[in-house]
């Protein structure tokens, strides 16, 4: 009867409680707003007292007009507003993004299979990296043109360079064990490939696509400057601060950044669900 009464009690404590306060992603949501508040209170209140101008940095009441005239006020047609413009700009991130991880992968089974082709190819991989976009862009633009394939084409030669180097120093550190076991039931080139080599990338690839999905959109804003693209983000960004419409650049800039972050967590909730139903490939 004791041990009954004691696993009854222990059940009862392991049960959440119900109320609102006591909610933990309730209380995140509150404090944070709370916190978001306080900052743009504080800074309101310091930029009216040292009187700061619009130019160096606007008022949270500066933003708000911005934000209202942007959204909340009918504009003539054809007109894209800084929304609009940031969906653009990641939908190019995203195409560049998927293309770098198929593309890298495949370079880095490549690469990993024939040390010739490693030796020829990884240098001029490698020269990517050493030389910034912004640099590159003319040259690259110069022939392939000053469009959307040249944007895609950069962000790709910007995003392409981890995802080879994280799929070859996988594959180098695979086990041998596991390449001997497999070996021994199976010979065959397709069954290695489908049953080791495949399913052992996927923790790296999740990892790397983290740090992809954010690269991608900076990228995908950078490489608009140089180029005649009109749908996107960064050209806007370029041209508010030419003319001084600081208000938008502020705005434009806090959006991007919380699509990236959005970006970024829906790509953690993915590798999160991925580790947690396949559990292949983690050695």
């Amino acid at each position: 009867m004791n041990a009954l009464r004691k696993e009854k009690n222990k059940e009862r404590e392991k049960r959440p409680t119900r109320s609102f306060f006591l909610n933990k992603s309730i209380k995140k949501i509150l404090i944070y707003l709370f916190l978001l508040i306080t900052l743009l209170t504080i800074w309101q209140i310091l930029l009216e007292y040292f009187d700061i101008p619009k130019r160096i940095a606007p008022k949270p009441s500066d933003l708000f007009n911005f934000i209202t005239k942007e959204f909340f006020i009918p504009h003539s047609q054809g007109y894209q507003n800084i929304l609009v413009k940031s969906l653009f700009s990641l939908r190019d991130a995203l195409l560049g993004f998927l293309i770098s991880l198929i593309l890298g992968s495949l370079i880095g089974i490549v690469i990993f299979k024939n040390t010739y082709i490693y030796s020829i190819l990884f240098p001029f991989l490698f020269l990517t990296q050493l030389i910034p976009v912004p640099a590159l862009a003319p040259i690259v633009a110069t022939l392939l043109g000053y469009g959307f394939f040249t944007k895609i084409f950069l962000i790709v030669l910007f995003c392409i360079f981890s995802v080879v180097v994280s799929v070859r120093n996988t594959l180098i550190n695979l086990p041998e064990n596991y390449t001997l076991l497999l070996h021994s039931y199976s010979p065959s080139r397709k069954e290695f490939l489908k049953y080791l080599l495949l399913p052992s990338l996927v923790p790296t690839l999740l990892s790397t696509m983290k740090l992809l999905c954010s690269g991608s959109i900076v990228a995908s804003i950078i490489t608009e400057l140089p180029l005649s693209v009109k749908t996107g983000i960064g050209k806007d960004i370029y041209n508010s601060f030419n003319n001084q419409i600081i208000p938008r650049v502020w705005v434009s800039t806090m959006l991007i950044s919380i699509i990236s972050l959005l970006f970024f967590i829906c790509i953690s909730k993915f590798e999160k669900y991925i580790n947690k139903k396949y559990r292949y490939g983690q050695f």
